[in-house]
């Protein structure tokens, strides 16, 4: 392949090749860019061109990504990302208020917390905005990792140097069974007691999945999943219709299914997570994120289990 002129490759290039990259197919790339499918084709070439190497291949009736390409998402990250942050940093230091935050949340966490966070940070800042994005864990800390929000909130913690977490709260997890189910009049519930029955479950990535699968598992069992959603109150909708049983996070116990009984599992302590605040270090600088970080951990202290400091 002819060497191009480097330097001839834009933001935009490497903007269309990361969204390229999350499905690897060229139509969901143009429809995702509001593009043609050839639009995307060409630009993809060209970008080739101007590297001098292979990005991608044919394989079949699919197109997917070489080394190279993954290498340039890599790289890509962290370009799109130190822009950002460059405009960011000079925005706070010139004392421009940061107006829009781009928000990453759990499933669970949009329910309640993430909610009741912003409603106060506007009030101390009615100048912002914000775009929230939830997902599941694994995404949401991809796309802070990527530059795509400002802030996450989740219960993964990422172990990146140029992030900053800040563990804000622990809460239980519970065994949710339909109705009418024998347990749905007990106090509380082992897990073990459920291994037989079918399990209703989160998509993978999703860490209300991990976190059950890992509670069965200190129960002495793995769980029969026979239903996978990606939304909370989906999965609990097929538990009331008799599907099956599933573990959730405390959280929803803040939203009433008339289909469903919540049952505390009898040890708490080995079924339960910690949620994370995690933003990049460079969003320090900005007084709406350092604002942001105080609501949480203010409300952390009083949505969940308060963190014990170390002894």
């Amino acid at each position: 392949m002819d060497v191009g002129n480097a330097a001839d490759i834009t933001f935009a290039d490497l903007e269309m090749f990361l969204v390229f990259s999350r499905n690897e197919h060229f139509g969901e790339t143009a429809s995702e860019l509001g593009l043609s499918v050839a639009t995307v084709q060409r630009g993809i070439r060209a970008l080739e061109r101007k590297l001098g190497v292979a990005l991608i291949e044919q394989a079949g009736r699919r197109v997917r990504m070489l080394h190279t390409g993954h290498v340039l998402v890599r790289e890509a990250q962290a370009v799109l990302r130190a822009r950002l942050d460059a405009v960011d940093t000079t925005r706070a230091e010139s004392g421009v208020p940061h107006r829009r935050l781009r928000i990453a949340h759990t499933y669970s966490l949009g329910l309640g917390f993430v909610p009741d966070v912003l409603a106060e940070l506007l009030g101390a800042h009615p100048e912002l905005s914000f775009r929230c994005w939830q997902s599941s864990a694994t995404n949401v800390v991809s796309a802070l990792l990527r530059g795509e929000a400002d802030v996450a909130f989740t219960s993964l913690s990422p172990t990146e140097t140029d992030i900053v977490v800040e563990p804000l709260f622990t809460e239980a997890l519970l065994l949710t069974v339909p109705a009418g189910d024998p347990l749905a009049e007990r106090g509380e519930v082992g897990l073990a007691e459920v291994r037989d029955r079918p399990f209703i479950a989160m998509e993978l990535g999703s860490s209300s999945r991990t976190h059950m699968v890992n509670a069965c598992a200190r129960a002495g069992f793995v769980p029969r999943i026979t239903v996978e959603g990606n939304d909370l109150f989906v999965v609990e909708s097929m538990v009331g219709a008799g599907i099956g049983v599933s573990v959730v996070p405390e959280g929803m116990d803040n939203h009433q299914h008339p289909r469903v009984v919540r049952l505390p599992i009898r040890d708490p302590s080995s079924a339960g997570r910690t949620i994370f605040l995690a933003y990049q270090r460079t969003s320090a600088v900005h007084e709406s994120v350092r604002t942001l970080a105080g609501i949480a951990r203010a409300h952390g202290r009083e949505f969940g289990k308060p963190l014990q400091p170390p002894q």
